[in-house]
């Protein structure tokens, strides 16, 4: 695959709807979660992504699980690879329940009705696209195709920076002036607004994808840092300009609030159109239209990767090192790690996931994986150290993440235990706090080893 090729799909991979999502949740606590993007970007989520795909590519194409448990030993590859699974299969739900309800939506303002305006019905259909979608090759589909959407991702930016420098109604907000917690809800900064704005800063499904795919295609090893490092950069410039739209659209929703934009869809799609139509006049319905279109394509594209990467990881979990597929003849393993049936397993939980009430356990999803970029900092720094070589620019951001995600985990904890005493809670907040307990052990764990292990390091390289 060409490498300007391989850029488009991995912007397109890392991004999807995350800076839209990071953004439209983090706008809410005013223009510091500007500083949090771009200095995140830059000192953790670029080395974060860069080294996962190097790191990777040094280890014959190898997950970030299988590299954890080569230095963090089997124990912690074997909790990688089941956490990886989860949160994939998590994040491939949101993405497919996002346009299931958007075509529910579109089907009836048509005046259909029937099985076609249930989100059952297109959330099976979708997934099941994907299901054989898996099974052709990354060149086959993805090369062709995304690029085509990362295009258009670039050029709705360049859209927003027309509509920034050109609408005389629009205002870049002063940083300093506003430096201080806006949420309406009061909502603490920290650490909550560091786990909630993910990609577009760091996040841990960057290191799955950049050591899941990316690496595999790479044609040079000096490819790697304009690809990975590159497109990091460029997803932090969609999410500043994402978030200057979505103050557009709030500060049009104070104007209009008789025809105040509603839903993530309206509020992106909407507020560039708007501003661009200022500019621009009736150009809105138009760009609202493919807007829309856009983001059901960066929700299908983050669905994609995490249905393949998913399928990866499962069958990894039931082989030794060293192992593939093909090496196991017999016996219930060649079930396991048969392609179908794993991509079955995983397309099934996916579905009855989104249709019994994912978003009671999504609050632990940003916490999830910001505990996993904390890992692929860990690991890369145990490779590093391995290798004798200087790790130090990666424990800071480490330590950083681990720090913030232990103390969402326990805030959100202790408030659903809350709701539990309160007397009105369903299974929801239980699920919430037996889980967010059990990542905050496996948080633990993980400082306890990783401190060993470079500890361990440094003692080798005194005794050489």
């Amino acid at each position: 695959m060409p490498q300007w090729k391989l850029f488009l799909v991995q912007l397109l991979n890392i991004a999807g709807l995350g800076p839209i999502f990071g953004a439209m949740q983090g706008a809410l606590w005013g223009p510091v979660v500007f500083l949090w993007i771009t200095f995140g970007t830059i000192f953790a989520g670029g080395v974060h992504d860069y080294f996962s795909g190097m790191m990777s590519e040094r280890n014959d194409g190898a997950s970030i699980a299988e590299i954890t448990g080569k230095y963090l030993g089997p124990v912690m590859q074997n909790v990688m690879r089941v956490f990886s699974v989860v949160l994939l299969i998590m994040v491939g739900t949101v993405f497919a329940v996002g346009p299931a309800g958007l075509i529910v939506t579109l089907c009836k303002n048509g005046g259909l009705s029937g099985v076609v305006t249930t989100t059952l019905f297109w959330l099976i259909i979708i997934l099941v696209y994907y299901f054989i979608a898996t099974f052709i090759s990354i060149d086959a589909i993805i090369g062709k195709i995304y690029p085509v959407f990362g295009i258009c991702l670039i050029i709705m930016a360049v859209g927003v920076i027309i509509g920034i420098f050109t609408n005389p109604a629009y205002t870049i907000p002063e940083i300093w002036a506003n430096f201080s917690n806006m949420h309406p809800s009061n909502t603490p900064i920290w650490s909550f607004m560091f786990i909630t704005v993910a990609c577009g800063a760091i996040s841990g499904f960057h290191s799955l994808v950049s050591s899941g795919t990316t690496s595999k295609q790479l044609d040079k090893e000096k490819d790697a840092k304009p690809i990975a490092y590159g497109g990091m950069l460029l997803e932090c410039v969609l999410a500043v300009l994402t978030l200057c739209a979505i103050g557009y659209a709030y500060k049009w929703n104070q104007a209009n609030p008789d025809s105040a934009l509603v839903g993530a869809t309206a509020i992106f799609g909407g507020g560039i159109a708007h501003m661009v139509d200022d500019v621009i006049p009736g150009s809105y319905t138009v760009l609202n239209s493919l807007l829309v279109l856009t983001y059901s394509a960066f929700c299908l594209t983050s669905l994609d990767t995490a249905t393949r990467l998913a399928r990866f990881m499962f069958q990894e979990f039931w082989l030794e090192p060293g192992q593939t597929p093909k090496d196991i003849k017999e016996g219930w393993k060649k079930v396991m790690v048969n392609p179908y049936f794993a991509t079955i397993l995983t397309v099934v939980l996916g579905i009855l996931l989104g249709m019994t009430g994912y978003a009671k356990i999504w609050g632990l999803f940003g916490a999830a994986n910001q505990l996993l970029a904390g890992i692929g900092l860990l690991a890369v720094a145990t490779w590093l150290g391995n290798a004798g070589k200087n790790n130090k620019m990666f424990l800071i951001p480490m330590a950083f993440m681990i720090v913030v995600t232990i103390c969402s985990l326990a805030l959100t904890v202790k408030n659903q235990i809350g709701i539990i005493a309160a007397g009105s809670a369903d299974w929801g907040p239980y699920a919430q706090v037996i889980l967010g307990a059990l990542l905050i052990i496996l948080a633990i764990i993980l400082v306890i080893e990783g401190v060993q292990t470079l500890k361990n390091q440094k003692a080798k390289k005194a005794d050489a």
